[in-house]
């Protein structure tokens, strides 16, 4: 992991009211965000925010995905999903970002032939991407989130045929756990081609919460990994109590290792 780098956190994942109230937390502890567009808001308003904080954004999620399709057969939804990926990418470029959170599809595609048809937009998305010097990045969802391509290996089969710069594997410990897969084996094997590791625990609890063994996982990103590494998960009922337990767990065990 880049220690220059550090600890981020997903927008959602950090408590407070308003960007700024997380942006005032996440600078005290010294993290980046994970900004999250999820079109409820302008990009105007989170710059303002951002310029006043000294919490870097290094990654962007193109949220809106979990209800557009861009595997979609109807046109005007397809559309409205590559655009959401495109102003997505727009503001990763304005914010200082280099990557952008993207998935294929929520359950199951709809068109025809998914397979070229996310080859199609992806390459179109990389090219997007170099002009910006951003990454579009495809996260894995698991079995239980997607029929398509659900599997580490079966994106980084598409990544790897689409030999993009800009377009790049990305994983989730839950969704791999999910998927049935072993979490450690699974990064480990595809550490170098991993562009941002976001951690998470079973049901979608804090790390450290659930079923998932992080100690033998932090050993490798500590010693070898060089993307984001980033927490996210669902707040809970008392979200400071969360959120301080997610992040003194992983200092916790990337101090261990070092």
């Amino acid at each position: 992991m880049s220690k220059k780098l550090g600890l981020g956190c997903v927008e959602f994942a950090v408590p407070g009211r308003t960007i700024e109230e997380r942006l005032g937390l996440l600078e005290s502890r010294g993290m980046w965000l994970e900004l999250v567009n999820d079109g409820n808001r302008n990009l105007e308003h989170v710059l303002t925010a951002i310029a006043n904080f000294k919490t870097p954004v290094l990654s962007v999620q193109a949220n809106r995905l979990h209800s557009l399709k861009l595997l979609s057969d109807d046109r005007g939804e397809r559309e409205a999903a590559v655009n959401h990926v495109k102003e997505t990418m727009g503001w990763a470029a304005a914010t200082g970002a280099k990557n952008v959170v993207t998935t294929l599809t929520y359950g199951d595609p709809s068109a025809k032939e998914p397979y070229p048809l996310a080859l199609e937009l992806f390459r179109e998305f990389g090219r997007w991407a170099e002009e910006l010097n951003i990454t579009v990045s495809i996260e894995p969802l698991g079995k239980n989130r997607t029929s398509f391509l659900p599997g580490v290996s079966d994106v980084f089969r598409l990544v790897s045929e689409l030999g993009l710069e800009n377009v790049r594997l990305m994983v989730d410990t839950m969704h791999i756990h999910d998927n049935g897969d072993d979490v450690v084996g699974v990064v480990t094997t595809y550490l170098d081609e991993i562009s941002e590791l976001q951690l998470r625990d079973t049901d979608s609890k804090p790390p450290g919460l659930g079923g998932i063994d992080f100690s033998g996982l932090m050993k490798t990103v500590v010693k070898k990994f060089r993307g984001l590494l980033c927490l996210e998960y669902k707040l809970g009922s008392n979200p400071y109590a969360d959120f301080n337990h997610a992040c003194d767990f992983v200092a916790g065990l990337i101090s261990a290792v070092r």
